[in-house]
């Protein structure tokens, strides 16, 4: 391949070199009508097209002859569509938005949908998807949230992995390439504002938002990466040469296609300022490192005026260009550049994807509360629930249930706006759509798969034999209460009502959450407060189902309505999955992965600090509903854990087994959550991270022995001198249902000199379900580790600290146990308080005698 792509370049002209590195896009550019140089690529070139399956495959034939055939050189293009929630053209499965699919916690049926669009693109000869994103969300205010895997790198890693393994290897024989976005540290933006610059450090940096890159790099094998449009500490991605080259290519060992974003290369000059001209910041992102240039317009003619006028030395465009070529030989596009007709189906929308769309949307629906109503919890609803009022703006809004990066939204956007998919474009900037940008101005403006709405599939599942009624109550953003009257009477006549709000994606208009989209209070938009209120109001038994992409701040909310169901933008069967849920066919499993918090003016704050109570003189940082949270109509029990070794080298396993019994009386999916901490270091260090987790099917009085092999790489931290260190010391862990319920809770003490992984560092933890217990360590089994000697337990005293008691092996339960159960990251603002101290700043609230009630009690349960 080298010697192929070496031939090929010394063969080109400087026109030809410039033109592989264009990748116009679609809706802005006719791609269908290429130069004489051909493109390097084409992006949306079929998705804009609006044609059936095989249409859009033969315009991608055509395309391809007019490169193979009528150009000089006869190389392929490469064709590029979006897949983030499924292919983005007409006919294509419309799976559930990311953040849905984060909330499975199931990352083999993630890599399974992942499979099926790998395989419709593969039919119509599209060879890159623009997905998935590998950014970590902490912040509930971006409006790009949905289109993430949540706040925990582990888990964004895993899922953004499984979806890469999905694509790359869904057809044997046709080789694709799935492209993370949006390196690096897109989400950690200045107030949650999209595209605003991140300011954080390099340990940030590589210990949460690169990990999730470097695991699906690593571990999945990505070959595309698409650079952020954000500055991080002044420097803008798109034109670092350090973190394209040097982290990404040289520490990540990525060796795959850099394509930037959208007219993002420009930006180095025109918003970022770091650049005199744009030749210059064509110069500037090839040196850096970027391979392919996504833009509205045409940049072959920037690129050869850099290296005519020296910006741009040749060798560095030749880098460039050699990239754009291995990963066409890669592809076998060269071999193979056309796709066989007579296979490419009528419709992409199968019986089995659509299948796999509902049961990715049951797995993603996550029961956030269900409190009892005369005594038995509401949900699920009885087999026979008599009369029933569906209410709300997206109850039957296909619209209000897909993100904004599916076919039905962007599209449609598309086809009114022309620019609506390019960050940069505003709806006042076109004529005639000034004031009628809003999101209840939104509308299906494309031909699309059939959408089952929330209230077609309560009506189907309900059947003939039931009453349902139907009110919308309310826009989705204005504030238009007019329908307020008759949702209150539908709901007055109901047995239940069903109340479905929520968010309409879009693209920096038409919508209330997606790409430019930001919130600054995170509430539900318009008046759809009021409307849910109403309804309770009336004293009907009321369920509220999201259906949104952002977390809502919703304290009034579980203080108003016994149940509450998040359907995260369900995809085209979200009105079948959550009627199934709502009815108990499928007992709800998904988790949280991201927290909802008491105030977004708490944001950006990561769960292990939502734990925690005190904050601010007017509010918390608590969450309403923390990270990993999720109910089930079930219930499960975490006993007998066991940690066959307390001592662990630093460059060993943790090993961790423990059991977990279905003990209710209905079959139900529990998922499994390990947390750990490091407990000092040379530097701060995350009071949780999540380190394994596992979704377990288990039926009723069924249980399991869980086996998790944690790496201790997994508590490196970064140091800018020494590189990836594991620290000797203590790691405690903790296991359970989310990271706010923690039932069982370990101790190991990493042994042995530092250790430094390196750049192979392990990044994954395994988790085995139905292991044997093992036997008990032998006295020569716990010494194996030569002169090592514990680490002390200090002696607690009246001068012990808060932090003290905590790492205390009987001091941590007996303070646990008096303070009602306490975490100690609710304590963790007092760690260095001693008891007295803690009592004393109290304001009454603790005894004075606690501290020697404590310190005896710890004494003689010492004993």
């Amino acid at each position: 391949m080298g010697e192929r792509v070496v031939d090929l370049i010394e063969r080109m002209t400087l026109e030809e070199k410039a033109a592989q590195i264009a990748s116009p896009f679609g809706s802005a550019v006719d791609v269908h009508a290429p130069p004489p140089t051909g493109w390097g690529s084409a992006t949306a070139a079929l998705s804009v097209l609006g044609t059936t399956p095989r249409e859009a495959a033969e315009k991608a034939n055509e395309l391809q002859r007019k490169h193979v055939e009528e150009t000089r050189l006869g190389i392929p293009v490469l064709l590029i569509e979006e897949a983030l929630l499924g292919l983005k053209v007409r006919d294509a499965t419309t799976f559930p938005d990311a953040i849905a699919q984060a909330a499975t916690w199931d990352p083999d049926s993630i890599e399974e949908m992942g499979a099926v669009i790998g395989a419709q693109m593969a039919a119509l000869g599209v060879r890159q998807a623009l997905s998935p994103l590998a950014d970590v969300a902490r912040d509930p205010r971006w409006g790009r949230v949905g289109e993430t895997y949540g706040e925990e790198p582990y888990l964004v890693g895993a899922m953004a992995t499984a979806f890469v393994r999905g694509i790359q290897e869904a057809v044997p024989d046709v080789p694709l390439i799935a492209t993370l976005k949006h390196f690096v540290a897109y989400g950690a933006s200045e107030g949650g504002r999209n595209t605003e610059p991140a300011q954080l450090g390099e340990r940030a940096l590589r210990e949460t938002y690169g990990v999730p890159f470097e695991m699906a790099i690593r571990e999945g094998g990505a070959q595309g990466v698409m650079p952020s449009y954000n500055s991080i500490d002044g420097v803008p991605v798109t034109g670092s040469r350090e973190l394209l080259t040097e982290l990404l290519r040289e520490e990540y060992g990525f060796n795959g296609l850099v394509i930037s974003d959208l007219a993002a290369v420009a930006q180095l000059h025109t918003k970022h300022g770091v650049t005199t001209d744009v030749v210059g910041a064509y110069a500037q992102a090839l040196r850096a490192g970027v391979d392919l240039d996504l833009d509205n317009r045409v940049s072959s003619d920037r690129v050869i005026e850099a290296v005519r006028t020296g910006a741009l030395p040749e060798p560095d465009l030749d880098r460039a260009v050699a990239s754009v070529l291995r990963a066409k030989f890669r592809l076998g596009l060269f071999e193979r550049p056309y796709v066989d007709l007579e296979k490419v189906p009528e419709s992409l929308d199968s019986g089995e994807s659509r299948a796999l769309a509902r049961s990715i949307a049951e797995k993603s629906v996550v029961l956030l509360q269900n409190e009892p109503v005369d005594g038995t919890p509401l949900l699920p609803l009885a087999s026979d629930p008599g009369t029933i009022a569906v209410i709300g703006p997206n109850a039957d809004r296909p619209m209000g249930q897909l993100g904004h990066y599916s076919y039905q939204v962007l599209d449609s956007m598309t086809k009114r706006f022309a620019l609506a998919a390019d960050p940069q474009a505003r709806a006042a900037d076109a004529e005639g759509l000034a004031g009628r940008s809003g999101p209840d101005d939104a509308e299906l403006l494309v031909e699309s798969v059939p959408v089952v709405t929330f209230l077609q599939g309560i009506r189907d599942r309900a059947g003939a034999d039931a009453t349902v009624l139907y009110e919308q109550g309310c826009p989705v953003a204005r504030e238009d209460r007019s329908g307020f009257a008759a949702a209150v009477r539908a709901a007055a006549k109901a047995d239940v009502a069903i109340v479905v709000v929520g968010d309409q994606a879009g693209i920096n208009t038409r919508g209330t959450v997606g790409e430019g989209l930001d919130s600054t209070d995170c509430a539900l938009p318009g008046v759809q407060r009021e409307l849910v209120e109403a309804v309770a109001g009336t004293g009907t038994p009321t369920v509220v189902v999201l259906s949104h992409a952002r977390p809502f701040v919703l304290g009034w909310m579980a203080d108003t309505v016994p149940a509450i169901v998040s359907s995260w933008f369900g995809g085209e069967e979200a009105g079948n999955a959550v009627a199934n849920v709502l009815f108990g066919d499928v007992n709800p499993a998904g988790r949280l992965p991201i927290a909802m918090l008491e105030s977004a003016g708490a944001a950006p704050v990561p769960y292990w600090r939502s734990l925690q109570s005190p904050a601010y003189t007017d509010g918390s940082i608590k969450a309403v509903f923390p990270f990993g949270h999720g109910l089930s109509y079930t219930a499960f029990e975490y006993r007998d854990l066991r940690i066959p070794s307390g001592r662990v080298r630093t460059d060993g396993v943790i090993r961790v087994e423990f059991t977990v019994a279905n003990v209710g009386s209905r079959a139900g999916d529990e998922v499994v959550q390990v947390y750990g901490r490091d407990v000092h270091g040379r530097t701060a260090r995350p009071a949780r991270k999540l380190v394994a987790f596992r979704r377990l099917t288990l039926a009723p009085g069924e249980e399991e022995r869980v086996a998790v092999d944690i790496p201790a790489d997994l508590f490196a931290l970064w140091d800018p001198r020494e590189g990836w260190v594991v620290e000797p010391g203590a790691v405690k862990l903790f296991i359970g249902p989310s990271s706010a319920v923690t039932p069982l809770r370990g101790e190991v003490n990493l042994i042995g000199r530092e250790h430094r992984p390196g750049a192979h560092r392990a990044l994954s933890s395994t988790v085995t379900a139905g292991v044997e217990v093992s036997p008990a360590p032998s006295a020569a089994e716990e010494s194996e580790d030569g002169d090592e000697e514990p680490v002390p337990v200090r002696p607690l005293t009246a001068e012990s600290t808060v932090g003290d008691w905590f790492a205390h092996p009987v001091g941590a339960r007996v303070l646990r146990s008096v303070l009602g159960g306490v975490d100690e990251e609710t304590l963790a603002p007092a760690f260095g308080l001693t008891l007295e101290q803690m009592v004393m700043y109290s304001n009454g609230a603790l005894p004075a005698s606690l501290p020697g009630e404590l310190l005896e009690r710890a004494a003689r349960e010492s004993d």
